[in-house]
């Protein structure tokens, strides 16, 4: 016989209190389409990020192995091994001042079916996961690297439960951002061009360089050149408002940067081989 059935577990029980109303939580986070991957070199990180141009799902981090920072929005968020980070649907980002070239980062990628809105307090919050946490962390893996699709699908209440926990305890910290790196600033700049309506050249002049050093340096040390950086943001920028906002598709093109609808249209177009009707329609 089981060790636990021998136990007398359970022994005690309180009586309920009512027959019909227990135990609920109606906003509970219930994630779908679960993802696990991890990343152990400084280029496989960065670039493959840059390749899902049109970023729509929930990514959860967690750092196993070499210090870093998350770029989210134009913001760095400093992490450390045993530290997360919760990056919401659009939110532009990426990933620079890792500490060495060898790393381990864990991903969850996935969709949320409900409970979006208990999640949003953890934007722009580094997680401190305790070792309950990091424990369901490492099941989610487990059940994700076994083959048989009924043991795959038991990681998502896991999911469910560890979101949970980091969503109504008090693991998530609000980031006081460091000095920006000269990157930051760079990144920085060229998210507010977008609708300051500047040039490379005049960002260039705000970090005293001219264009032609800040697009090598931007080049060297972030393996993209500034030009498909800033197109990635626009595009970010302009799935976001049209799957979330009732503005027109002139005033979005506006919103992104763009000084004519025509121009935009092409530009949508030519990211995502659809126009930009249609591609909200889909959204």
């Amino acid at each position: 016989m089981s060790k636990i059935l021998e136990s007398g577990f359970p022994e005690t029980l309180h009586e309920p209190a009512s027959y019909y109303r227990g135990v609920e939580a109606p906003e509970r986070p219930r994630v779908n389409n679960l993802i696990t991957f991890l990343r152990t070199n400084r280029e496989t990180l960065q670039q493959k990020n840059f390749y899902n141009r049109s970023h729509h799902r929930n990514v959860l981090i967690l750092v196993l192995k070499t210090t870093g920072s998350v770029i989210v929005d134009g913001a760095e968020h400093p992490l450390k091994p045993g530290q997360g980070y919760l990056v919401r649907p659009f939110q532009f980002h990426h990933y620079l001042n890792l500490q060495n070239e060898e790393l381990r980062w864990l991903f969850f990628t996935f969709d949320l079916e409900q409970g979006a809105e208990q999640l949003d307090h953890l934007c722009h919050s580094m997680l401190q996961p305790n070792e309950t946490d990091l424990e369901i962390w490492r099941n989610i893996v487990d059940c994700t690297r076994r083959r048989e699709v009924t043991a795959q699908r038991e990681a998502l209440p896991l999911l469910d439960t560890l979101l949970y926990r980091l969503a109504n305890t008090h693991y998530g910290n609000t980031t006081k951002h460091p000095p920006a790196t000269w990157i930051a600033k760079v990144e920085g700049y060229i998210v507010e061009s977008v609708s300051a309506g500047w040039t490379i050249d005049e960002i260039a002049r705000k970090v005293g360089l001219s264009e032609r050093q800040l697009r090598s340096r931007f080049q060297t040390e972030m393996g993209i050149n500034i030009r498909d950086y800033r197109a990635n943001f626009q595009l970010n920028r302009a799935i976001n408002l049209l799957r979330d906002s009732n503005n027109s598709v002139g005033q979005i093109a506006e919103l992104c940067g763009f000084n004519s609808q025509a121009v935009f249209n092409r530009f949508i177009k030519r990211e995502t081989n659809l126009t930009p009707l249609a591609l909200r329609k889909q959204l």
